[in-house]
Parts: C-alpha cells; structure tokens; sequence
C-alpha cells in the first residue's frame, strides 16, 4: 500500500539554490529538490555523519550513503514554487544580493592564472582588486507544494505552522496547509505526472514532457507516459497525483 499527502510550505527567510552563472549574475532555481526536503523535513533524523575526505577531488556525493532512508521510509515529490495561477514566479517576488570580495584565500580573488606557451601559470593578484557580483534569492512568504509519499501513514503526520530549517543556507520553511492522506489506487496505462525529480535517462519513458529545471544529475518534468504504464494514482480534492512505477523504481526510499 502507498500513502500520500499534499504539504504547502512557506518560505520564512530568502531563498538561494545557485542554478548558473551569468558572469557575475547568480541565479537561483525555483524549486526544492527532494533531497533537499527529505533532509529537512525529517530533521535530517537519518543523517550519517562521516568523515569528510581531505582530497576533495576523490570525495563523492551519495545521498544513499549520507541518509538511511530505510529506517525512515517517506519521500517527497520536488517543491515547486509558483504564483497562485501556476506560473513560474514574476519578478516581483525575486531579489538581489550584492557581494563583494577583496583577495579572499581561495584562487577566483587572490590568484590569477594565465596561458603561457600553452602552459598554465598562476600569478599573485592585487589585493585591490575587487571580485562583485549580485546573487538572486526568492523573497521570503513564497509558497511551494511537495507530495509526501510513504507505506506507512504514521510517517505522514505533521501539523500546520511546525517549522523547519532547509538547506545550506538555513533557509525557514513552514507549513502553512495541508491535505487529506489518500491511499493510492494501482493502475496501468497513460498517465499525466505532476512535476518529478529524474535522472535524465527516465525521460524516454515519457511520451510527451515539460521541463521545468535541469541540473548535472537530474531533471524536474512532467508529462504524459507511454502506453501500458503501471502507476499509483491518488486523488485530492484540486488534483489527482499519479505516480509511475519507474519514478518510484528510482528513488532511494523502495515503496514497491
């Protein structure tokens, strides 16, 4: 049996999840990954802490490894923000930080490099010389929606106003409102999904998609599937979720 639940957060504070950079124009994605939300929205309760290697470039990132989602077995859709008529959010509701560095210890301010001969030379930078930049952020009182998906329905309890801290950043969220937990009903064949968080190879298992964010490890999309697809189907009162079998295939917490 598979059990979901709508959650509505609020953001409390600015938010910032760097997704390119323009120059020195820092932009942010509008959404929450479920990674990010698992942490966050369990307390980061199955966190391992472990010793981080001293040679950064043989360190790697394993969310499987860092959290032991097994012993706490929910999982939450990506949160996507929006206006109140679904659209991406204008920009009335972003903003702008200005930053500026002078000769910090790390190479992008106290060291240039530069080609000679075809090698590579690093050289001491001048110290008044000024690295700036702006970082967009999503102003605070923004509203998001996540799914939380689970076999047990007891780890689907939360109450409106609890608070959470998110991210790197320690960005506030709370819940502002929530649904009804369904039970999902098993079904097979075309299905619409809401926005899900893949790697990029589970798009040929769409028909037809929309792209809403694309990062180095995977893509947010939701679409219509191919023909013949076996997939959970939850019905709310605004919206029906469905689920496919290789969205949940692939996440780290196993519910089939």
């Amino acid at each position: 049996m598979l059990y979901a639940r709508a959650i509505t957060l609020r953001t409390c504070g600015r938010f910032t999840v760097v997704a390119s950079d323009f120059g020195s124009e820092y932009r942010t994605q509008q959404f929450v990954s479920s990674e990010a939300l698992y942490a966050s929205l369990t307390r980061g309760a199955t966190w391992t802490p472990r010793r981080i290697s001293l040679n950064q470039a043989e360190d790697t990132y394993d969310f499987a490894r860092d959290y032991r989602v097994a012993e706490m077995p929910v999982w939450f859709t990506p949160g996507i923000f929006a206006n109140a008529n679904g659209t991406r959010l204008s920009n009335s509701a972003l903003d702008f930080s200005a930053f500026n560095v002078v000769a910090e210890f790390y190479p992008s301010t106290s060291n240039a490099y530069v080609f000679r001969k075809g090698i590579l030379e690093e050289k001491g930078r001048s110290g008044t010389v000024p690295t700036y930049g702006r970082i967009q952020a999503i102003l605070p009182n923004h509203e998001f929606v996540t799914y939380a998906l689970s076999n047990d329905s007891r780890w689907l309890e939360y109450h409106i106003g609890q608070t959470f801290l998110l991210g790197k950043k320690r960005t506030m969220v709370q819940i502002k409102n929530m649904s009804e937990i369904k039970q999902g009903v098993q079904q097979q064949g075309i299905c619409q999904t809401e926005y899900l968080q893949f790697p990029p190879a589970a798009i040929q298992f769409f028909g037809g998609l929309e792209i809403f964010a694309a990062t180095l490890r995977f893509v947010v999309v939701r679409g219509k599937t191919h023909d013949n697809t076996e997939y959970w189907n939850f019905q709310f009162v605004h919206r029906t979720l469905a689920l496919p079998s290789f969205y949940l295939a692939q996440i780290p917490a196993q519910f089939l």
